[in-house]
């Protein structure tokens, strides 16, 4: 099984979902699969222009000359593309939508009704792969993900496919506070990632069994806004007595006297 993770975080290695990530791929890799990571963020992806060339002149190819052209070719030769992004304001965030956006080409301009009565496009090619999806929030509770997973099920319908497989973490803060009174939580947690990533492998989706243990929250919802809260207002607090040191410091080389 051929699996593509497009991932989308500006972190990169350091962002809360490729914890995720690097444990769903250890257990898929595990089971025999082969994973590809791409890191979308610094790549030259440009906003599509609108100009439709990929649907007239160019059936099929962009007009952009960008990093764009071999992402595409992979994803459409993957059994599994897992789109993996940061849920900003209820969404996925600005670079993954940039590398949706500009997956068009693989589509047919013409309209066609759907099974489900829905508005689609012709197919441009027999065979899509089939989508899995990663994301992670800063919200307590798991219902954070409900417009990502809307959107992701229209694509895959979109593409002739189906979602093989959700995983969406909430309170993702705290993926990387792994020493301390958290370690085991986490460590449990990442057990049960890489055994979605062998299941997927496996058997093409996660088994409820599996579901449920990562939709539970890392802590209690009310307990983890509380210590959420304390934090931000203590880098808030931070800031304001640092900008106020910045300002008095200027005031003082202005007037020539000491701050």
């Amino acid at each position: 099984m051929r699996i593509t993770v497009y991932y989308s975080s500006a972190h990169k290695k350091r962002g809360n979902t490729h914890v995720i990530i690097e444990a769903f791929a250890q257990g898929a890799e595990d089971a025999g699969a082969h994973v590809e990571t791409v890191f979308l963020a610094g790549r030259d992806i440009e906003n599509c222009r609108a100009c439709v060339s990929c649907w007239t002149r160019t059936p099929g190819k962009c007009a952009v000359k960008d990093d764009m052209a071999p992402l595409l070719e992979d994803f459409v030769r993957s059994d599994i593309a897992v789109l993996a992004t940061p849920v900003y304001v209820h969404h996925v965030n600005g670079v993954m939508k940039t590398f949706l956006d500009r997956m068009i080409p693989i589509m047919d301009p013409r309209m066609v009704r759907m099974e489900n009565g829905r508005t689609g496009h012709f197919k441009r090619y027999e065979r899509y792969p089939r989508l899995g999806v990663i994301a992670t929030g800063g919200f307590p509770e798991k219902e954070f993900s409900d417009c990502v997973s809307r959107y992701f099920k229209r694509l895959a319908r979109d593409l002739y496919s189906e979602v093989a497989f959700e995983i969406y973490r909430s309170q993702a803060a705290l993926l990387k506070m792994d020493e301390g009174p958290l370690a085991p939580i986490l460590k449990d947690y990442k057990a049960h990632v890489r055994r979605a990533g062998r299941e997927v492998a496996e058997g093409g989706g996660v088994s409820p069994k599996t579901m449920e243990k990562l939709e539970a929250p890392l802590l209690p919802e009310d307990f983890y806004m509380e210590q959420a809260n304390q934090y931000w207002e203590s880098r808030m607090d931070r800031a304001t007595k640092k900008n106020k040191a910045k300002k008095r410091e200027k005031t003082g080389e202005k007037t020539g006297e000491p701050c």
